[in-house]
């Protein structure tokens, strides 16, 4: 008798800690979209004070109140999907890349992602090495953010030569 409650106990355990276990594992998909913003020159602004790519319509409120630019671009959108506790790399242009590593969901029940993002730039190995094997990268940026699920937040990065890149990073459960 003893034994089965023991046995019992323990499939009792396991069936409540899988649930645990399976949300702690959840999935994000994470979306970066590229944005390339600059100043034009005044001869070439023309009667539009602003010009804004078409595709930029969801950030445009944003674009226009946080950054001081009169012309942002469309550069490339890109998406993964991540464990939590698990990193991905995303390429963007000009030979830079973003890691996104979710780090859990709401630890107060809250429908907040925290995650820790950093902004890498891939620069050529040194003059003896003759350009071969995995380029180095630098860090540009680190930081930890706790972001709204389903919510986005616009990084402004290092400079391009269309201007200045800008990130839009999305993420949702």
């Amino acid at each position: 008798m003893r034994t089965t409650v023991i046995v019992c106990s323990i499939a009792l355990l396991m069936m409540l800690a899988a649930p645990a276990s399976a949300a702690s594992s959840r999935e994000i998909v994470v979306e970066v979209t590229s944005i390339a913003a600059a100043k034009r020159p005044a001869s070439e602004r023309g009667e539009a004070a602003v010009e804004l790519d078409p595709r930029l319509g969801p950030f445009s409120k944003n674009l226009l109140s946080l950054f001081a630019y009169d012309s942002y671009t469309f550069l490339s959108k890109d998406r993964a999907t991540v464990e939590f506790g698990d990193a991905t790399v995303l390429e963007l242009p000009e030979r830079f890349s973003i890691a996104v590593a979710p780090e859990q969901l709401g630890r107060d029940g809250s429908d907040m992602i925290e995650m820790l993002v950093t902004l890498f730039r891939e620069v050529p190995r040194g003059e003896g090495d003759q350009g071969r094997g995995t380029p180095e990268r630098e860090v540009i940026l680190r930081t930890k953010i706790r972001l709204k699920n389903g919510g986005t937040v616009l990084l402004g990065g290092p400079p391009i030569r269309e201007g200045v890149l800008v990130l839009a990073l999305s993420v949702r459960a």
